[in-house]
């Protein structure tokens, strides 16, 4: 559940065959300029990287893309400064980069399209730079490597040719600490989604940190309508996080008061599996606690056998009573127990409502606890959990 893999890492483990690079072309003069440029790449794309088993090898296109952009991009622009940044940086141009990868017809591609914009927010220019090379006998590497240069060197010419940059005409009048990435967002396919759900009534959802962890942006979709929602606070110890939307509520789901789980009782979860396979509604499973303690080495967590799937990562475990018991985190991956001779069947993990008490107290985040009242139902169950229950986007 936890698990991101890029179409080209993809793509590429499924080849046969890895690659012969060839040399970069670079006929064209270059010519430095000393306008200040700032480039805005998906971070996901810079630091997007696997090991590929069946040859051995690490294929890493994030960092041929990092290297491209600073010994290639940096021979046009000296000023070059990737965001975002830890440092804050003067700027006249903004280079807003969307980089994709395919590996079609026995080729590596890389297209990056781009936007151009002055200081003041203003687009100045679009377009888009395509290469590829063959993917026949060497290393991936190597080719990732020739064809992010290629594409680099073809984007800032292009840039240089039509805009003609100097620090006269593009003073470095912005600041990179002030960039709006938000705006920069491509949102026609999420990074990853997940689930999550109100905790209070000044409108907090609280989430797995796995799926809330570097987004540029998140937004959140419930009853057909979304919204922005911002990270505020995260442990990548116990795998949660909790996240600000600013739109207060009636009523959020509440802690089973004391946060006790007993053995064997009805549980609830509901999240938004599959994205992109199943539809956008929420998807509700029934199950029972059926451990007090998760995997060997875990901290703070309890079994649970409610099916659930990627995508319901985040969401919560609720009791008949309508309490909230735990949130969704993990589930024992079947692929590598398969490989042991062991066929899990809903071995699922939560973080336990204790923990969650405690994040949320150290965190100083405002939290209500409900005190059973009878034997409960599915109905008050099923109702607690999908009016408080959103589904989370998110991007680069």
């Amino acid at each position: 559940m936890r698990l991101s893999v890029s179409p080209l890492l993809l793509a590429l483990a499924a080849l046969a065959l890895p690659a012969l690079a060839a040399p970069p072309r670079n006929n064209a003069p270059v010519v430095a300029s000393a306008a200040e440029l700032a480039v805005y790449v998906p971070p996901s794309m810079l630091t997007s990287n696997t090991y590929l088993p069946r040859i051995n090898m690490w294929v890493e296109p994030g960092k041929a893309l990092g290297d491209a952009l600073d010994e290639v991009g940096r021979r046009y622009f000296p000023a070059l400064h990737v965001v975002p940044a830890g440092k804050d940086e003067r700027y006249g141009l903004l280079l807003d980069l969307a980089p994709k990868w395919s590996t079609e017809g026995g080729k590596l591609t890389l297209t990056v399209a781009y936007d151009v914009y002055g200081a003041d927010g203003k687009k100045l220019n679009s377009g888009a730079a395509e290469q590829s090379t063959a993917l026949k006998y060497g290393n991936f590497g190597a080719s990732a490597q020739v064809v992010t240069r290629q594409a680099v060197q073809q984007v800032m010419a292009q840039v240089q040719g039509a805009l003609q940059p100097d620090p006269v005409k593009f003073p470095a009048t912005g600041a990179t600490a002030k960039i709006d990435l938000t705006a920069l967002v491509d949102r026609s396919k999420p990074l990853r989604t997940g689930t999550a759900f109100f905790v209070n009534k000044d409108g907090q959802l609280l989430t797995a940190a796995h799926v809330a962890r570097n987004c540029v942006a998140m937004e959140a979709h419930q009853d057909g309508a979304t919204f922005p929602v911002k990270a505020r606070a995260a442990s990548d110890l116990l795998d949660v996080a909790v996240l600000d939307s600013g739109k207060p509520r009636a009523a959020a789901l509440a802690l089973r008061q004391g946060q006790a789980i007993e053995l064997g009782e009805s549980i609830t979860s509901v999240g938004y599996p599959l994205k992109g396979v199943l539809g956008d509604s929420p998807n509700v499973t029934r199950g029972n606690v059926s451990a007090s303690r998760g995997p060997r080495g875990s901290m703070g967590m309890f079994q649970f056998s409610a099916p659930i799937q990627p995508g319901n990562s985040g969401g919560p475990i609720v009791s008949d009573n309508g309490e909230l018991l735990g949130v969704a985190v993990s589930t024992l991956n079947a692929e590598s127990m398969a490989k042991l001779g062991l066929i899990p069947q809903n071995v699922n993990f939560a973080l336990d409502g204790r923990y969650v008490a405690m994040f949320l107290q150290r965190e100083k985040v405002p939290f209500e606890t409900l005190r059973a009242q009878g034997a409960g139902s599915m109905q008050t169950a099923n109702q607690a959990a999908l009016s408080n229950t959103v589904q989370l986007n998110c991007y680069q």
